[in-house]
């Protein structure tokens, strides 16, 4: 082939890019809607949040010692050393105790396995269950999301999630939690619709980095969209009163999803692949109680009723997403 000819390829393939780009940019749904509340944060007490969060719970290389008065490395008590001895073996028996209890929640922890976003964290307290108050870091939290692709069956879920929106108490952490509760309940008895769904959780960190996770991630969903048609924050509403403009394809897909950030680490949360690991995750994500809720959001598009998305639109937009 001669580089004039190659030239001419180029140019044609030049061509064909800007034509179907601004297409492209405009494909997928144009609409979403959103609500959410941190009320939460600002109720919860602030234990050192100055504190690197690797350096807690086997998380980054931070070293820890024990100080007992009186049981020193020399002597003690005017024993001559006698009481000095006994001291140092307590020291060390105690010590190797530890030790020895920090390296079988680590090797729980990891029995967990990578895919799993809570269950190592969960493993390592022990945990039995999400809203066991033993099982609350101070000043600590963890910060879930949940994404879920539902197919046509399941667009009435727009209305319903709307709906949540407009009656529903985004001001109280009773009024988040019960909430969270509706969504999950929704998303549940529309579970044979879901056909994508991808789920990731980080903790434990500080109050204030969980925050700013939860902030940073609520963002970057809301982006994906171009008119947010309500959306309602800590008690306050705000709809847009943008023309609706019909779509080019068809309703294929609704995208939800669900952000939290709890008190306690949630034994159940991991990377799902099957509907059966799903319901279980819905169920205990909707059974956190207003006490171990910190913050919730819940997006979802598309939020018009003439807006489409189509499977091909899910791909490309969410590819973070696998098939169920």
């Amino acid at each position: 082939m001669t580089i004039r000819r190659l030239g001419r390829w180029f140019s044609v393939f030049v061509l064909a890019l800007v034509v179907l780009l601004p297409t492209l940019a405009l494909a997928g749904p144009r609409s979403g809607g959103s609500f959410s509340g941190r009320s939460g944060f600002r109720t919860a007490p602030r234990y050192d949040n100055r504190r690197d969060d690797r350096n807690t719970y086997g998380g980054g290389s931070g070293s820890h010692f024990i100080f007992l008065p009186g049981w020193g490395w020399g002597g003690g008590y005017g024993y001559g050393g006698g009481m000095g001895l006994i001291g140092t073996v307590f020291v060390l028996a105690a010590v190797a105790i530890g030790a020895s209890m920090v390296m079988r929640a680590v090797r729980r922890s990891r029995a967990g396995g990578p895919g799993g976003a809570g269950g190592g964290i969960a493993s390592l307290f022990g945990a039995s269950s999400s809203n066991d108050d033993s099982l609350v870091l101070q000043g600590r939290a963890f910060v879930y999301k949940l994404q879920l692709a539902l197919g046509r069956s399941a667009r009435g879920v727009q209305d319903r999630l709307a709906v949540f929106a407009a009656q529903g108490d985004t001001s109280s952490e009773a009024g988040l939690a019960a909430l969270l509760q509706q969504s999950a309940l929704e998303l549940l008895r529309n579970k044979d619709s879901i056909r994508y769904a991808a789920a990731e959780g980080r903790g434990p960190m500080t109050l204030t980095n969980a925050e700013t996770a939860m902030n940073g991630v609520s963002l970057a969903e809301r982006s994906r969209f171009q008119v947010e048609r309500v959306r309602v924050a800590d008690g306050r509403a705000a709809r847009s009163d943008a023309p609706a403009e019909e779509g080019k394809e068809a309703l294929e897909m609704v995208v939800v999803t669900l952000i939290a950030a709890t008190r306690t680490p949630l034994e159940r949360f991991r990377a799902v692949s099957t509907a059966d690991e799903l319901a279980a995750l819905l169920s205990e994500l909707g059974g956190v109680s207003a006490s171990g809720l910190l913050g919730l959001e819940v997006i979802w598009t598309p939020a018009d009723a003439n807006d489409s998305m189509t499977e091909t639109d899910v791909m490309t937009t969410y590819p973070e997403l696998r098939s169920l």
